[in-house]
């Protein structure tokens, strides 16, 4: 892990946590405090990533409206508004798309066949 102010490797994992439960450091060239997200789009998020990732990627797969969304992460005991899933969607899905296109990297346009069964009787 390296200080996202400096950029230096000189890093040391400190003992406790964040309220979501991240793990926290301190830069020992510039003193800085970070987290596990620091220098990230969601680093103020209450939300956990996973979460968050989560709510993104249904949002754009199967093409869920805002409300929607956050009633069905409201069954499940983890609440936000809708509002929030617009805000990030904004900030994840062209990181999101970027990691898609690089993983699918040279699996796109390979040949492939399908194969025809037939099994009428012609009798």
């Amino acid at each position: 892990m390296r200080c996202p102010e400096c950029r230096s490797p000189a890093v040391r994992e400190r003992l406790e946590r964040t309220a979501q439960d991240y793990r926290r450091f301190r830069c020992l060239d510039c003193t800085k405090q970070f987290n596990e997200r620091s220098g990230g789009g969601l680093n103020r998020t209450q939300c956990p990533s996973d979460v968050i990732a989560l709510a993104v990627l249904w949002r754009l797969r199967y093409k869920l409206s805002l409300r929607d969304l956050a009633e069905m992460f409201l069954i499940r005991g983890i609440v936000f508004a809708y509002e929030a899933v617009r805000d990030w969607e904004a900030k994840l899905t062209s990181a999101l798309a970027e990691e898609l296109r690089r993983s699918r990297k040279g699996k796109v346009g390979r040949s492939w066949s399908v194969e025809v069964c037939l099994s009428r009787d012609r009798s």
